[in-house]
């Protein structure tokens, strides 16, 4: 996209022309965060699951028994 600049002509078009490159250049900044964010969504997406699957392996699991940290109340002694 290219603008011409009228730098003797009248202020308000050389405003609007400014104007006009700024909405250009937000445009294609938003694009590429539009794009940044859809990458950073599908990740999350295939973390959430890797996470859920880890999550459930063990529990699935017949005669699975979470060990406890029982170094403070030993009854040993």
């Amino acid at each position: 996209m290219e603008f011409t600049v009228h730098l003797d002509g009248n202020p308000a078009i050389r405003e609007e022309g400014f104007f006009e490159s700024e909405v250009g250049n937000l445009n294609v900044r938003i694009k590429s965060l539009e794009f940044d964010n859809a990458e950073l969504s599908k990740v999350n997406e295939e973390l959430r699951e890797r996470v859920t699957k880890l999550a459930t392996r063990f529990t699935n699991q017949k005669g699975f028994q979470p060990k406890r940290n029982d170094r403070f109340n030993n009854k040993r002694g």
